[in-house]
């Protein structure tokens, strides 16, 4: 993106405040990893309840995964919860009714599993993980991770595009505001 696509305005506020008030009218406990500009994104997020965990870039998306993912197992537990959602920050077309639904899917499925939503063989976030869920032993980040891992990992088949939308590249950026031209005989 040539800068931090964090930041980006969606909706007049930076990519990861929508991202997460979206997650929040959903879910009370919220943590967000920072990392490059650590300082920045806490500061996009200032008076918004969630709890930040560091871990620095050079350490890699793995790390991070694993960082936040100790915190919100120790949360999880305090509070008597028995699943862990991972979303990624750069998801602006994702709503609080996708949420809702991956949730509802996990509760009616087999809860020692993560569910992981799959389109047109694509993986796709949020990810729902078991509170006791051996983050550390699978690759959360693989492209095959439901065939990798068929014990540990549940596939939620969906049509909809939400989950695997996120905003990688400057085309994924301006086709998110693009409007599509309307039929003439609709004019």
């Amino acid at each position: 993106m040539g800068r931090n696509k964090l930041l980006l305005d969606i909706s007049a506020r930076p990519m990861i405040r929508h991202v997460v008030e979206t997650i929040r009218g959903v879910i009370a406990d919220v943590i967000v990893v920072t990392g490059h500009q650590r300082e920045r994104i806490e500061e996009a997020l200032v008076r918004t309840p969630v709890e930040f965990v560091d871990s620095p870039s050079a350490d890699g998306p793995v790390a991070a995964i694993r960082r936040a993912f100790e915190r919100a197992r120790l949360l999880a537990a305090e509070k008597g919860r028995d699943g862990i959602m991972l979303c990624v920050g750069d998801q602006p077309r994702l709503t609080e009714r996708e949420i809702a639904g991956l949730i509802e899917r996990y509760r009616a499925g087999d809860r020692r599993k993560a569910l992981v939503p799959v389109r047109d063989e694509r993986r796709g976030y949020p990810v729902i993980m078991p509170r006791d869920f051996e983050v550390g032993a699978i690759d959360l980040l693989s492209e095959s991770l439901v065939a990798d891992y068929p014990d540990q990992i549940e596939a939620f088949p969906t049509r909809n595009p939400v989950y695997d939308s996120s905003l990688d590249t400057p085309e994924d950026f301006r086709s998110f505001f693009a409007i599509s031209e309307l039929p003439k005989h609709v004019l």
